[in-house]
């Protein structure tokens, strides 16, 4: 059936490069998001550093940059983490991770 193509065939075949897209999309995104909320005064991790920075709390703004890093981090280490689960099948997956 066409169901049964789309699971077994169309999607194994297309995963790799899905899985590929979110990993570049995710980091952008996450610097997106803080970008916005630094630009709109959100009440995010941007608009707590635009604050800090205005009233020159440097460990305030140090520490939203500490944090934006172990929230890339952490981002690119589960995608590469869901990736190898997902892809135990590709040779991709098969070959040391170089994140």
């Amino acid at each position: 059936s066409e169901r049964q193509v789309l699971r077994e065939i169309i999607l194994p075949a297309a995963l790799p490069e899905i899985m590929t897209g979110l990993q570049v999309a995710l980091p952008i995104a996450l610097i997106v998001c803080v970008v916005a909320e630094m630009m709109m005064g959100g009440k995010g991790l941007g608009g707590a550093m635009i604050t800090a920075s205005r009233f020159a709390d440097s460990p305030g703004v140090f520490a939203g940059i500490v944090e934006i890093a172990l929230a890339g981090y952490v981002v690119v280490k589960g995608m590469a983490l869901v990736r190898r689960r997902l892809l135990l099948w590709h040779p991709e997956a098969l070959a040391p991770a170089t994140v």
